[in-house]
């Protein structure tokens, strides 16, 4: 059987006066049409998005096929090319005889043999149930089994497996397909819809994000957080003009237009070169490190907003390497760190490197206090010791308070007043979690101040480091102070990303090498040093 697309990329392919994709090499669009990689079977997914429902149901049966998608795949990425929007093309003549084609050949069983695509996709076009009526005790059920696919997709979410996050999102989703709408309904069906809508982002899948959001909006139009999710999926479609109304709906101030800067004809000498030698960065005094290793983040002043800058300023010296907001939390101590940032480059045995990056994390820690943290005073304090239960009591305490529906609201609230920038948001909480945290800090005979607070948390951290229940409750606490299963916490603070051997040995290459060049990137072979 002949398929068009295919007939009209292989004479593309072939034409070696232009540029394509294939670099005109016919096994190169052959292993992609018939072994379509991954990131353009999401492509693919996202593509399919501004399809008809008459097309979506044609090929909801074949979708896990990668030549089937394929066809998605080049059809929207010649509209991209050209301009074109995706649903036009995705209406044009010989793709519709296309999938008519590879109907045929499905029903046949002629494609059983080819290659499929990322299992949680197979699914994703099948039509939702209709919805229908039925009785309370039924509902009931229905809304517990939809909430339990919700966190168990939030759990995903929270571990990067945003595949896996929105598969449950969408299977929660089909649960509710067939309850009667409005009121817990409703609410769950809103909240899943933004909730996988956050999910497709991740999965660079705009235009699923938006279709989602508008789902959700048209539950309720009021909804900040939809608009915010509309606006997310419009800003990486590049619809500027309708992100900035959305960002608006959401309450929210769009950033000021760019404006163009003057041209100018005014010419400028290039500057000499520096006759003085480049200062190397500043590195660790090696006799130190061991004291070094030993200090507990929150000891020495690194509360939640220092957390957000130690690792901003941390990403600044590793640009190679992707690290989440959830380090500190996660890594507590100096040693925890740098043990854990030498696995990320796959080196977690060997004494330079192990000061390379020991020094890497004391320069992110001088830029985040503001002074060297070996060199600040600090006097001798009796701290707390709890034992596993006292702790877990506590943090009882601490969850149950975060939970209560005024808590919660205030933190939505002050996330969107923040724009959902976790530094500002964690600044703007401080005062209203202090409130509820008074209470417990007197009972325990703590000081009624950030001083107590801190003592409190070194104390549960300490706890912690030795009982995986006491760990696990504390990361639920703090999710539970930002907002809970779908607040801050899940927007923001997520877990590592797994790495491949081969990426980390990759970045180990990148941290070793030495530039020639110098600090100032300076050719310093040509410029004389005095």
């Amino acid at each position: 059987m002949r398929f068009l697309r295919w007939d009209r990329a292989l004479k593309l392919c072939m034409d070696k006066s232009g540029k394509n994709r294939w670099d005109s090499d016919p096994m190169i669009l052959n292993q992609e049409a018939h072994e379509l990689p991954v990131e353009k079977q999401r492509q693919a997914l996202d593509f399919v998005e501004d399809a008809s429902d008459d097309m979506r149901t044609k090929l909801a049966p074949m979708w896990k096929y990668c030549f089937v998608q394929w066809h998605i795949y080049d059809a929207g990425m010649e509209a991209t090319e050209k301009g074109t929007p995706v649903a036009v093309m995705l209406r044009d003549p010989d793709l519709r005889a296309d999938v008519e084609t590879l109907r045929v050949l499905c029903d046949s069983g002629d494609l059983e043999s080819a290659s499929t695509s990322e299992e949680w996709m197979w699914k994703l076009l099948d039509p939702l149930p209709e919805q229908g009526t039925l009785p309370s005790d039924e509902v009931t059920k229905l809304i517990q089994d939809g909430k339990e696919e919700r966190h168990l997709g939030v759990v995903a979410f929270n571990e990067e497996r945003f595949d896996k996050a929105l598969w449950h999102f969408w299977q929660g989703q089909k649960l509710l397909a067939t309850a009667p709408g409005g009121g817990p309904v409703a609410k769950l069906r809103s909240e899943l819809l933004k909730n996988r809508s956050a999910a497709a982002l991740k999965l660079g899948l705009p235009r699923g994000a938006l279709s989602t959001a508008n789902a959700a909006l048209g539950i309720n139009q009021g909804d900040e957080k939809a608009w915010y999710r509309k606006y997310c999926a419009l800003q990486a479609l590049h619809r500027e003009g309708e992100a900035n109304q959305a960002l608006a709906r959401a309450g929210l101030t769009p950033p000021p237009a760019k404006t163009a800067s003057k041209k100018t004809t005014t010419r400028t000498r290039t500057p000499a070169l520096p006759d003085k030698k480049i200062s190397r960065p500043k590195e660790l005094d090696p006799s130190l490190l061991s004291l070094f290793e030993d200090l507990v983040f929150i000891e020495i002043g690194v509360d939640s907003v220092l957390a957000v800058d130690l690792v901003r300023h941390l990403q600044a010296e590793l640009p190679d390497t992707q690290l989440s907001l959830s380090l500190i939390y996660d890594r507590p101590t100096v040693r925890e760190t740098i043990n854990e940032l030498m696995g990320r480059i796959n080196a977690k045995k060997g004494d330079y490197l192990r000061r390379r990056m020991a020094s890497t994390v004391w320069r992110a820690l001088c830029d985040a206090l503001g002074k060297d943290p070996l060199k600040q005073q600090r006097l001798a304090r009796s701290r707390p010791l709890y034992t596993e239960i006292q702790a877990i009591d506590i943090l009882s305490d601490l969850q149950k308070a975060y939970e209560s529906p005024s808590f919660v609201k205030a933190a939505a609230e002050i996330a969107r007043q923040s724009a959902f920038e976790q530094r500002s948001f964690l600044m703007n909480l401080r005062p209203k979690a202090l409130e509820l945290q008074k209470p417990i800090l007197r009972r325990l005979g703590l000081p009624v101040d950030s001083q107590g607070l801190r003592d409190l948390e070194a104390a549960l951290i300490n706890t912690a480091r030795q009982a995986p229940a006491v760990r696990e409750k504390l990361r639920m606490v703090r999710m539970a102070q930002q907002g809970g299963d779908n607040g801050m916490w899940t927007i923001n603070v997520e877990q590592n990303p797994w790495w491949s051997d081969s990426n980390s040995m990759q970045l180990r290459a990148v941290f070793t090498k030495s530039d020639p060049f110098g600090a100032a990137h300076i050719n310093t072979n040509a410029v004389p040093v005095n």
